[in-house]
Formats: C-alpha cells, sequence, structure tokens
C-alpha cells in the first residue's frame, strides 16, 4: 500500500521527536502493510517547514531506513495550510509537492472560516493539482457538504484519513466520512499519522471494518500510484452500498 499523508520526519513538526522514533514509526508503517509513504510535514505558518528542509530531512530518513535495513520507500511531500500555500513562490509548491510531481497536499481547514475554494482555483491556475487531506473533519465542508461536491468537479481530489472511518475523530466526523464515500466523493485514503501510538498507522483495518475491504487496493494502492504518476483519477469513485461492520451500525 502506498501512505500519501504521513508526518515521519523527525524533529520537524508534530511528529516524532527523534531518529529513534521516526525508525519505529516506519517500522510500524511496514508492518502495516505500507510499502511507500510520503513524508508530509505540517507547512504553515506555525510549523513553517520549507522544501530545503523536507529534501534534508528525506535524504537523512532515506539513509537511516537503509541502515535499519527497513523496506520502506520514502517520497517527499507536506500538508500544506492553504493561507501559506497561497504565499510561496512556485518553485517552493514544487518542492513540496508529493513525489516531485504537481499534486499538492492542502489540508482541509480546520477553522469554519477560510477561502477554501477561491484558493483552490488560484493554486490550480498556477498549473498546481490538489489532493485535499481530511475534508471529513473540516467543518465548514461538514456544515456545507455541496462545496466538496463543486470542488471534485474543478478537479480536486480527496484523501480521507483513515481514522475518520474507526470513529477517532468523534461520530460526527464518522458520518461524514460515510457520506462521503456514499457519494462517490473519496479518492484516496492515508493515515495522517504523528506516531505508533496516538496516531498511529494503519489503513487496511479501517476500510474493512466500514465494509470496504475490497477497495483496499483501489483507494490505498491503484489511486495513489496513478497520481504519483501524473495520471488522471476518475471524478467519481463509486464503491457500491454494501456496507458492514462500524460503519453500518451507523445506518440503524
Amino acid at each position: 500500500m502506498i501512505d500519501l499523508h504521513c508526518h515521519l520526519l523527525p524533529a520537524v513538526d508534530d511528529g516524532p521527536t527523534d531518529l529513534g522514533g521516526a525508525l519505529t514509526f516506519a517500522q510500524a508503517q511496514v508492518a502495516a502493510g505500507v510499502r511507500t509513504v510520503a513524508v508530509t510535514p505540517h507547512a504553515s505558518a506555525h510549523f513553517p517547514t520549507d522544501a530545503a528542509t523536507v529534501a534534508r530531512g528525506l535524504t537523512e530518513m532515506r539513509t537511516a531506513v537503509r541502515a535499519a535495513q527497513i523496506p520502506l520507500e520514502l517520497i517527499a511531500g507536506a500538508e500544506l495550510d492553504l493561507t501559506h500555500a497561497l504565499g510561496l513562490p512556485d518553485e517552493e509548491l514544487q518542492g513540496l509537492a508529493l513525489g516531485g510531481g504537481r499534486w499538492l497536499l492542502l489540508e482541509a481547514p480546520l477553522t469554519p472560516v477560510a477561502p477554501l475554494e477561491t484558493g483552490v482555483v488560484a493554486l490550480r491556475e498556477r498549473g498546481f493539482e490538489i489532493l485535499l487531506a481530511h475534508p471529513e473533519r473540516a467543518p465548514m465542508l461538514q456544515h456545507h457538504p455541496a462545496a466538496v461536491t463543486r470542488l471534485v468537479g474543478n478537479g480536486v481530489r480527496t484523501q480521507l484519513t483513515a481514522g475518520g472511518l474507526n470513529g477517532q475523530f468523534g461520530r460526527h466526523v464518522q458520518r461524514f466520512a460515510r457520506q462521503l464515500l456514499d457519494e462517490g466523493l473519496v479518492h484516496t485514503l492515508a493515515s495522517d499519522s504523528h506516531d505508533t501510538t496516538r496516531r498511529p498507522p494503519g489503513l487496511r483495518e479501517p476500510l474493512q471494518d466500514a465494509g470496504l475491504g475490497d477497495y483496499v487496493r483501489l483507494l490505498c494502492d491503484e489511486h495513489p500510484a496513478a497520481l504519483l504518476a501524473g495520471e488522471p483519477l476518475p471524478e467519481r469513485v463509486p464503491l457500491g452500498k454494501r456496507r458492514s461492520g462500524l460503519l453500518s451500525r451507523l445506518r440503524r
């Protein structure tokens, strides 16, 4: 599997504080069945991570992972705050794009007011594609779900956080995650993991618990691989109406 959202780099943001913790974290990703991880530290006003820091940290982590014989491929990336991203030059944004391509992992705003739709248009006009992280957690999208439909119709693709499916962020987020899945508005699944305890890795089990075990390969391998290769993803991803386990119980 491919995890396109993971705060793996040590001592950069709110991920692991040192290299030892990062290596334990990398081992946990492998144990969870992941073979490729995009290191995506926050790039925001609070964590002003730049492309040079990502490149340097990525080189150090690759060296350490090889030395520890951990079979995990690491690629570049960042989780970009919208306002922060809009103020960066194109060259810097390119250095923070997923895998060195044109896709930016943009954080769906966790505050109720932000110019999300107009900001996305501005970034796309500059030649970048947008993968919107955890839309299920964004209050503005929870209150105005039609905005997700508009964003997707305008070329944005979405990334659901696995923890949103198993109740890690509460039942309201869990219900909205299920709604987005039912409407075919989820294109990839990622862990958004920060450590091995509080926000651990894991992709397969939340999808299985949601009755979507048949789509692990699609959402956690095929679509992420296509995105990294610069290939288009479909606008809608119909996953059928079968539900079992945790999310099916929410229908009652």
